[in-house]
C-alpha cells in the first residue's frame, strides 16, 4: 500500500458538528475501503485566495493514510458528490516527502513552525541540487567552457575563409 495525503475544504458557513460528521465521514469511507489513517490534521477556518462558489473562508482537513491506488478514484468520487466540499486534492508521497515526514517525526519539536518550515526547504534544495549536479561546476567554469567553445568556432570560421 502507498501513503497518500488528502487535503479538502468544506463550506465554513456549516455549524462545527457537520463539519466534524463530515471529517468522520471520509475517515471510515478511508478505513472502510482498506486504508490506514495515520493523521487528521483540522487546520480550521482561513480565507480563500479566491471565491469558491461565493465563499471567502474554508474550514481546511488534511488527512494522511496508507491506501491502495484504486481507492483514490472512489474517495474523490465521494467529494465531487458532497456540496459541502469546495476543493481537495489528493497526492501520493514521494519517497522525499516521506523521509521529510520520518525527519520530522523523529526530531523533537524545539523550533518554532516557521523556522522548520526554512529548514525543511533549505533541506529539500540540496537534496534537489545534490541529485541535479553529478559535476561539480561553478558559474565561472561555465562561462570558460562557453569561451573557449566560442573561440574554436571563431578559430573555424577564419580557417573555411582562407
Amino acid at each position: 500500500m502507498a501513503k497518500y495525503e488528502t487535503i479538502f475544504v468544506i463550506d465554513s458557513l456549516l455549524k462545527t458538528d457537520e463539519i466534524e460528521n463530515i471529517i468522520t465521514k471520509y475517515e471510515k469511507f478511508i478505513s472502510a475501503n482498506g486504508g490506514k489513517i495515520e493523521l487528521i490534521d483540522r487546520w480550521g477556518k482561513k480565507r480563500l485566495a479566491f471565491e469558491i462558489k461565493k465563499r471567502q473562508y474554508g474550514y481546511y482537513v488534511l488527512i494522511l493514510f496508507e491506501g491502495l491506488p484504486s481507492m483514490i478514484k472512489s474517495l474523490e468520487r465521494e467529494y465531487r458528490l458532497n456540496e459541502s466540499i469546495l476543493r481537495y486534492k489528493t497526492i501520493k508521497l514521494s519517497t522525499m516527502a516521506l523521509k521529510v515526514l520520518s525527519q520530522r517525526a523523529a526530531s523533537p519539536k524545539v523550533a518554532s513552525d516557521d523556522d522548520t518550515k526554512v529548514v525543511e526547504i533549505e533541506e529539500a534544495d540540496k537534496a534537489e541540487s545534490d541529485d541535479v549536479s553529478s559535476d561539480d561546476y561553478s558559474n565561472d567554469d561555465v562561462v570558460d567552457d562557453m569561451e573557449s567553445e566560442n573561440e574554436n568556432i571563431a578559430n573555424e570560421e577564419t580557417q573555411k575563409e582562407n
